[in-house]
């Protein structure tokens, strides 16, 4: 990995950092390995939606504007096919058509990373502004001891 290019005079550097100064290197190989995961998650949100794959499809190739067929979803899906993945802007089309976050949240929780439905988003928010509130008072409770 390397950082931006340092000019010095006329000529351009570049400089290098160790590869084991990186933080994923404290992480295991194939840590982010989720795409098992990720079919199992979207084999449940196709199963739990109630919808048709053909439905599911038209839906898709409709909000992407990208052609999705009934083919492409079961492969997706198949677990035999790891060379068969969801595209971005598909993941997020399938969340929206099967009401179902599972299949981001399969795909992100290797990385430490949480998705949250809007329903969630305030309960997360009133947690984070609680933990704030009692970070300050502890702070002011500090400072009243300093000065008193």
């Amino acid at each position: 990995m390397s950082s931006k290019p340092k000019k010095i005079g006329a000529a351009m550097v570049q400089l290098t950092l160790p590869l084991s100064s990186l933080p994923s290197q404290e992480r295991g190989a194939e840590s982010l390995r989720a795409s098992g995961a990720v079919k199992e998650a979207l084999r449940q949100a196709l199963d739990r939606c109630g919808l048709s794959r053909d439905t599911v499809a038209d839906e898709l190739t409709r909000l992407t504007g990208e052609t999705v067929t009934v083919h492409t979803i079961n492969n997706w899906a198949a677990q035999g096919k790891s060379d068969r993945r969801i595209p971005l802007d598909q993941l997020a089309a399938l969340s929206i058509v099967t009401g179902d976050p599972g299949i981001a949240r399969a795909a992100l929780e290797p990385a430490g990373l949480m998705v949250l439905d809007k329903d969630q988003v305030p309960l997360y928010e009133l947690g984070r502004i609680t933990a704030e509130d009692k970070a300050r008072a502890k702070r002011k409770r500090e400072l009243w001891e300093k000065i008193g």
